[in-house]
């Protein structure tokens, strides 16, 4: 079957799919129960899509899609607006984002929950362990558990690409509006250039040790709260140390193959159509073209688009199914991924300061204007939420998964409506609200 014949079946069979009465849902996923089922008011999740559809007309993102699950059943399943403004391709319930941060909870967290479960690692284990590059740095005596609260010292971010940028202008490349060193980059592949970070831009083979150089070559700093994507990046690096292969590798067998998972991959262009991935930008900084398939993350993406903070794509089915089964105590349809101890562990546990779970988001009670999540949702929720504009909140109390993908980025992310405007707080406010007392 020819590449444009498939994607015209996936289409038509998409929209046969979704004009089902009240379905939404891929061939091998079950139906959409009804909100009163499970003791929610359908009329009041109407709003839901007055929220949307404010937000779209906005300009804060050109389309989503929401899942949500109560007790373990689908009850809400919709995708608004389009790939991008120009709305020429609709969004449907197969489309997979661009997770950002999001996969640090539904991708390299899993690896570690995975194997702490079967007692290849603890959370008070040293990360030079695993890693000696950190020998003999002061970032030795880390703990993972630190790394998992943000607590460890680590900056923020890494900003690897700049051992690729250069001011010289006597030996350039350049690739959109930065200057590259000619030594590090290349515009095709080969033995020397595999690490592919967009269309036509491969980059050294080289890079990722001098990255994780960089890390251990940064000053460490006082061990409290700092919300790091280099602690996932460092998790990620211990993961693969522990389990001798790659992380999207170890995920697949372990978890998304096996229950199931079509729509979510790292580097998706390698089993997914580009024509089935929501664009996440026009053009950034670093890169020609469209970012379509490619992580956003600049990091996750000169480190390979395979990285602890991001590089995930997913449809929100997906998504919310993964948090499903870490919500059901690591059960899924009959099959055990995980202990109920090991969820309970990383579910529950919070940090000193109150603010992280054990690699999770939480709510802040004290303070609701900093807090990710809505007023009403209690303190035992706990997920994450992503740059590009997604988010998965799960209440172990109601019994709830929430998932919310868009691509608010499009075509640029220099002002996030999205935040600004509260979508993904009001939608969840509203699944609160619609919950019979």
């Amino acid at each position: 079957m020819n590449k444009q014949l498939k994607i015209v079946l996936v289409f038509v069979f998409s929209i046969i799919i979704m004009d089902l009465p009240g379905n939404t849902i891929t061939p091998n996923t079950p139906s959409i129960y009804s909100p009163k089922e499970v003791g929610m008011d359908p009329a009041i999740l109407m709003k839901i899509g007055a929220i949307v559809k404010e937000g779209i007309q906005a300009r804060a993102f050109p389309g989503c899609q929401i899942f949500i699950m109560k007790d373990g059943k689908p009850i809400y399943e919709k995708c608004f607006g389009h790939y991008t403004y120009e709305q020429s391709q609709e969004v449907l319930p197969t489309t997979m984002y661009d997770l950002a941060s999001l996969s640090k909870t539904t991708g390299t967290l899993l690896s570690i929950m995975k194997l702490y479960d079967e007692g290849k690692l603890k959370l008070t284990d040293k990360i030079a362990m695993y890693l000696p590059f950190l020998q003999g740095t002061d970032k030795e005596n880390i703990t993972i558990a630190e790394l998992l609260f943000h607590e460890s010292g680590l900056q923020a971010s890494l900003s690897c690409y700049c051992l690729a940028t250069t001011k010289d202008t006597t030996q350039i490349a350049r690739m959109g509006s930065t200057t590259f060193k000619g030594n590090m980059i290349s515009m095709t592949r080969s033995d020397e250039f595999t690490s592919q970070v967009s269309d036509s831009f491969y980059l050294r083979n080289n890079f990722h040790e001098a990255a994780m150089a960089m890390i251990a070559n940064t000053r460490l700093r006082s061990k409290t709260y700092v919300y790091s994507c280099v602690n996932f990046l460092l998790l990620k690096e211990i993961a693969e140390t522990i389990s001798g292969v790659p992380m999207d590798a170890y995920l697949d067998s372990v978890f998304y193959k096996p229950i199931g998972l079509h729509n979510m991959a790292y580097l998706p262009l390698r089993t997914h159509f580009k024509e089935e991935i929501a664009p996440t930008m026009k053009r950034d900084f670093l890169r020609n073209g469209t970012l379509q398939g490619y992580v956003h993350d600049p990091d996750a993406a000169f480190l390979g688009g395979i990285s602890g903070n991001a590089g995930l794509f997913a449809s929100a089915r997906d998504v919310a199914t993964v948090h499903q089964m870490i919500l059901n105590n690591g059960e899924l349809d009959g099959k055990r991924y995980l202990s109920t101890e090991t969820c309970r562990v990383f579910t529950t546990t919070t940090s000193a300061s109150g603010r992280r779970g054990l690699g999770f988001d939480k709510p802040v009670p004290s303070n609701p204007t900093h807090s990710p999540c809505c007023i009403s949702a209690p303190p035992e929720v706990y997920g994450h939420t992503g740059y590009t504009g997604t988010c998965c909140w799960v209440d172990p109390v109601n019994k709830l998964v929430y998932v919310f993908l868009s691509n608010r980025t499009y075509p640029y992310d220099g002002i996030n409506k999205l935040a600004r405007m509260g979508i993904r707080t009001k939608i969840q406010e509203v699944i609160y609200q619609s919950i019979e007392k």
